[in-house]
């Protein structure tokens, strides 16, 4: 975590001064923390919040918040009106996992045809770039996932939602270890440490046209990566809600025909 991040986290929590964050930060100088609250000014990113008053000078001392037109996590309210599936739950997560917005990064966007998604990234993440590929054609690249045309180690994040389960099962194609091929594809676009937020159906199998993914099977799709974060979600009563896995694991595929399935499994992966 950068200076910059460590600030802007400390920051969500509550308003500060340069002598709060100093010490809350540590392992820093304070001519470093002038630095960088004056970039992350200049940025817009914070502004001055109010003054306080130092018993020690009676001078004002600024404290700094985070500026409220300044968006930390990608907004995915307008991209899910109307919506009752898992998208509800799938975007929230990739909303959380995503990488900071201060860092410049590339960010590839497996399965990404018919989707606002990416676009809306590209305007959140102003220092990213953003690529699209799908089979369809309504993307940046009509590509394969299983054997996409780019260099080993290009991307910071790659973000599947929904898609994985498909692979190999679709466009005429049949390949049952399709999914399987396509993560180890995405593990070799990874730079290392890079991240991967990969979100799938779970529970007992029931559809034809795609896979949905029981504890050996999401165990063989992500052994290439580190686990970083599991989050299991169950829909119930006309709502998506956050469970264990003991109870996704039960859950089965009655669910209205938009859904792939009545439980969602949403894994946040990292390649070492």
């Amino acid at each position: 975590m950068t200076l910059q991040d460590s600030v802007i986290s400390l920051l969500k929590r509550s308003p500060a001064d340069q002598y709060a964050l100093y010490r809350r930060v540590g392992g820093t100088s304070m001519s470093e923390i002038t630095r960088t609250i004056t970039e992350l000014q200049q940025k817009k990113i914070i502004h001055v919040a109010s003054y306080r008053k130092s018993q020690r000078t009676g001078l004002d001392i600024p404290v700094y918040s985070l500026s409220a037109n300044r968006r930390t996590k990608l907004d995915v309210h307008s991209l899910l009106a109307g919506v009752t599936s898992e998208r509800l739950i799938e975007y929230d997560f990739l909303a959380r996992n995503l990488v900071s917005p201060l860092k410049r990064a590339n960010i590839l966007d497996v399965g990404t045809a018919g989707s606002a998604l990416i676009q809306a990234i590209r305007e959140f993440g102003s220092r990213w770039q953003a690529f699209g590929i799908d089979l369809a054609q309504d993307c940046d690249a009509e590509m394969d996932a299983r054997s996409a045309g780019f260099r080993d180690g290009i991307f910071d994040q790659v973000i599947s939602i929904s898609t994985i389960e498909h692979i190999g099962l679709s466009y005429n194609i049949s390949d049952e270890n399709g999914d399987t091929t396509a993560m180890s594809e995405i593990f070799r676009l990874l730079k290392k440490h890079g991240s991967a937020i990969i979100t799938v159906p779970y529970g007992k199998a029931g559809k034809p046209e795609h896979r949905v993914y029981d504890r050996k099977n999401l165990g063989r799709l992500i052994r290439c990566f580190s686990l970083v974060k599991k989050e299991f979600y169950h829909y119930s009563a006309g709502k998506w809600k956050k469970c264990s896995q003991a109870t996704a694991d039960s859950a089965n595929s009655q669910v209205p025909l938009h859904f792939h399935s009545n439980a969602c499994a949403c894994l946040l992966l990292k390649k070492q």
